[in-house]
């Protein structure tokens, strides 16, 4: 796995995982993010201006914002079936 993919799996579950489910298979919140996967610029408006009452926007959390592309990578992977359920491994990186 990629830094990138890596970063927003990491991501995933220090924000997203509590009403999205681990490893993005949905929650009791709200709904998986592998099921059917959204294109990059729903998923980027989504998650930075809130899409329902119950989800907020990210826009302003400079913990979330910068990285939007690296959780949709991580979720991306999942639903494409390139990683599986749990902690992933960081591939080792050429220097």
């Amino acid at each position: 796995m990629d830094k990138r993919t890596y970063s927003g799996f990491r991501l995933y579950n220090a924000v997203c995982n509590h009403c999205h489910g681990p490893d993005g298979v949905g929650g009791s919140f709200a709904p998986s993010l592998i099921e059917a996967p959204m294109s990059i610029e729903a998923f980027r408006i989504i998650v930075l201006a809130g899409g329902t009452a119950a989800m907020p926007g990210f826009a302003d959390d400079p913990n979330v914002a910068p990285h939007v592309d690296d959780i949709y990578a991580y979720l991306r992977a999942r639903a494409d079936g390139v990683i599986g359920r749990g902690r992933p491994a960081l591939a080792a990186q050429p220097e």
